[in-house]
């Protein structure tokens, strides 16, 4: 494929995603905001970060433990079908963050109430320290227009280590040159990002990967006196790839902004649906008392 080509799907794929809302399944590409002393592999994260140097600043080990525990409240969501044999085939993978008592935030095309008409199963995996196993969940509500699912694994089953680990407070009103922070589990594409397409290359898992940005474009309504979906989702210039969809979008205070939902292959340019939408529809769906023990309300902020 030609380098002029590449650029005409390029335009067309970007005309999709902001006339027809189409998600692709993106993820972070590199790690901007490292674990200090830390490396993301294929095997995960190495165990406790934050005490895995004691030779660091106390300033280097309070954000190191920060950086551990935000990414305690991000799960994989790996979504299947079970045969009459019992055998399971995967459908596909993306992220998900906790919100209190077992609930988790993903995306509808994360977590679709059927596949081909079959109905399917999900497994919530705990990967912040290396695999520290996984739970079922079951789906609670999905809203498609808003690409929104809210997943609901056993509260009390959660291993120790994740267990006072969730997000329960969110900024409403992000600003234009804010810091933002997408922390998901990726698959990383080996392959020319000239002639990348999601069939031609072999995916390498990146599990807890952070991937940082001072930008965060607020998307406005096409028409200011006629809201739509876009009026309260958001364009960042981070560079984000398949797998991280349903990924947290936080702020330098560890309040959501917004779920990952959908990217430009190849390009520094992906979206996501904001924390306003996610707690609307929570709220639509009569879970504010459940999950936070009153009502939404806008959330916290």
């Amino acid at each position: 494929m030609t380098r002029r080509v590449s650029r005409f799907l390029s335009f067309l794929l970007a005309v999709a995603v902001l006339t027809l809302g189409i998600h692709i399944a993106a993820a972070s590409a590199v790690s901007k905001v490292s674990i200090t002393s830390t490396t993301v592999t294929k095997s995960g994260i190495k165990v406790r970060p934050y005490t895995s140097n004691p030779a660091l600043s106390k300033e280097d080990q309070a954000k190191a433990y920060r950086d551990y525990k935000n990414l305690t409240r991000v799960v994989m969501v790996e979504k299947y079908v079970l045969s009459g044999e019992g055998a399971k085939t995967k459908i596909g993978i993306g992220a998900g963050f906790m919100l209190p008592r077992g609930y988790i935030v993903t995306n509808n095309h994360v977590a679709p109430s059927s596949y081909n008409g079959k109905k399917l199963r999900f497994q919530i995996t705990f990967y912040a320290q290396k695999s520290d196993g996984y739970l079922l969940g079951s789906l609670v509500a999905t809203d498609l227009k808003e690409d929104l699912s809210l997943l609901k694994i056993d509260a009390n089953k959660i291993p120790k280590t994740y267990q006072d680990s969730y997000f329960n407070e969110f900024n409403l009103v992000p600003t234009t040159n804010e810091k933002v922070t997408v922390i998901g589990h990726p698959t990383k594409p080996i392959g020319n990002s000239d002639t990348l397409t999601t069939k031609r290359y072999t995916w390498t898992p990146l599990y807890g990967t952070f991937t940082a940005d001072d930008v965060a474009v607020i998307r406005k309504s096409k028409n200011a006196s006629t809201p739509d979906v876009y009026t309260h989702s958001m364009e960042f210039n981070v560079q984000t790839w398949p797998g991280n969809s349903g990924s947290a979008v936080i702020d330098s205070s560890d309040k959501i902004v917004g779920v990952i939902s959908s990217t430009i292959l190849g390009q520094p340019r992906s979206f996501a649906t904001s924390s306003k939408l996610i707690l609307q529809f929570i709220e639509n769906n009569h879970l504010s008392e459940a999950i936070f023990g009153h009502a939404a309300g806008g959330g916290q902020s």
